[in-house]
């Protein structure tokens, strides 16, 4: 049987705050993207460059910010479910059991 351990609890909440801060940044960066004035994707009238490779080059930035949001975010979820795991196992069983364990103790009584 495991003992209660205060720095595991602790370690535990950062690793999740550390999540969420991730997820919160996601989330600003997000917002910023998709409510900007000008448009992600541009275009320069009279470019000498021309619009076609203009506006495939502002497609690939969009797609590569995008992508990057999502792995950001898959990132922080996992942090954030891993400071959670940690908590719990500190405090003395993981969460599923806790509960198991509290409806046993009830249906006991």
């Amino acid at each position: 049987m495991r003992k209660d351990s205060a720095a595991g609890r602790v370690l535990g909440i950062i690793v999740f705050l550390v999540g969420i801060g991730i997820l919160v940044t996601v989330a600003v960066v997000t917002s910023r993207l998709f409510t900007a004035s000008s448009s992600v994707l541009q275009v320069t009238p009279g470019s000498p460059v021309g619009a076609t490779s203009e506006l495939g080059s502002s497609a690939i930035r969009l797609l590569y910010q995008i992508a990057l949001l999502v792995v950001l975010c898959v990132a922080g979820s996992l942090v954030a479910a891993r400071g959670l795991h940690l908590y719990f196992v500190a405090s003395g069983s993981p969460p599923a059991r806790r509960a198991a364990t509290k409806t046993e103790d009830k249906a006991e009584e």
